[in-house]
């Protein structure tokens, strides 16, 4: 696979992921704040799980969006575009 294929990719999975992070740690919050008065188990539990693959959905993408742009820097690099490659005419 070359680098724009893995640019592209890794790019809409990341800013993908990270979106459905932001959604998953809100619902976590909404919940938890609808909650009832007294300590229920199971509705600590929901709201939790929830919230915990929020933040790994967001990690995730945050990674995914970094390798994206280490991919942009190879692909430029390899086609000579890159700031530091141009020759000085």
């Amino acid at each position: 696979m070359n680098y724009e294929k893995k640019w592209w990719r890794h790019s809409v999975i990341g800013v993908t992921l990270v979106g459905l992070g932001i959604n998953l740690v809100a619902e976590a919050t909404i919940i938890k704040g609808n909650g009832p008065e007294t300590f229920d188990l199971g509705h600590a539990a929901l709201w939790f799980w929830i919230g915990l693959f929020g933040l790994v959905s967001i990690n995730a993408g945050i990674s995914y969006v970094a390798d994206a742009v280490k991919q942009r820097i190879y692909m430029e690099m390899e086609s000579g575009e890159a700031p530091g490659t141009r020759s000085a005419d």
